[in-house]
């Protein structure tokens, strides 16, 4: 049995999801269908990528990423195939895969829309449910990429790691904001250079204090389950303390 993995931007209000979910099943129904998320921001690629590469590391070998986060859906961008050495991902190339895969070895494939018949029920405005999913099912019942399109040489690169070191602060990006109010950000937890902290996020700024669990007062620097930099309050929400939001920077000036 293989497992598909489905991230997406459409929520759950919708039937969106359980079209695509209905397709593979139809096609391949010994796939097990399991859901990283389906509330990444709408049209936010680089949110949707973060959130994957947080995830990719705990999906077992062998598993399919359906990845459908796609503002450009009916535009000239390439519905594509990923073989990695662990996993295969299949979506836009809009840059989505591009961290999760980008220190390994890869093959890259695109999908081959006439050779699989998938031309002809294309809609131009749901390839998730038209060229992703039933591309996602044939990889899970046996189909090679080889199969499924034609090789790529190359895709597009998409950077969330761009942060500025200095000797007194570090500044980052806010990557997300998880459901407990955490401020997620990219900055590694290596680069945390102090106990304590000045952070300036627009026009609010704190004081901010290292800790290794959720018990301390005040704003805290916590070492994150990925390894990266978040800001946390215990009990409360430091997205609201600090008015926070996604793709906003974040500095930390570091106190002595």
């Amino acid at each position: 049995m293989v497992s598909i993995y489905l991230l997406t931007d459409f929520g759950n209000n919708d039937y969106y999801v359980c079209a695509m979910r209905g397709i593979i099943r139809t096609l391949c129904p010994r796939a097990e269908i399991v859901d990283i998320s389906n509330n990444v921001r709408k049209f936010d690629v680089r949110h949707g990528a973060f959130i994957l590469w947080q995830a990719i590391k705990w999906i077992e070998k062998g598993s399919i990423i359906l990845g459908v986060v796609d503002p450009g859906v009916g535009t000239s961008r390439d519905p594509i195939i990923i073989k990695s050495r662990n996993h295969y991902f299949v979506g836009p190339d809009n840059g989505l895969f591009y961290p999760s895969i980008q220190d390994s070895e890869f093959d890259l494939y695109k999908i081959d829309l006439r050779g699989t018949g998938l031309a002809q029920k294309r809609t131009g405005t749901f390839d998730g449910r038209d060229v992703f999913a039933p591309i996602a099912a044939m990889l899970a019942c046996g189909k090679s990429p080889d199969e499924l399109g034609f090789k790529k040489k190359s895709m597009k690169v998409l950077d969330i790691w761009e942060v500025r070191i200095r000797e007194s602060s570090v500044e980052g990006e806010v990557m997300n904001i998880d459901r407990f109010g955490n401020v997620v950000t990219n900055i590694r937890w290596e680069e945390v250079r102090s106990d304590n902290a000045i952070v300036s996020l627009g026009h609010i700024s704190a004081r901010a204090f290292k800790s290794s669990s959720y018990n301390g007062k005040g704003l805290l620097m916590i070492r994150g389950s990925t390894e990266l930099l978040e800001l946390s309050l215990a009990r409360g929400s430091a997205a609201d303390f600090l008015e926070a939001d996604v793709g906003d920077k974040v500095r930390l000036n570091w106190m002595r």
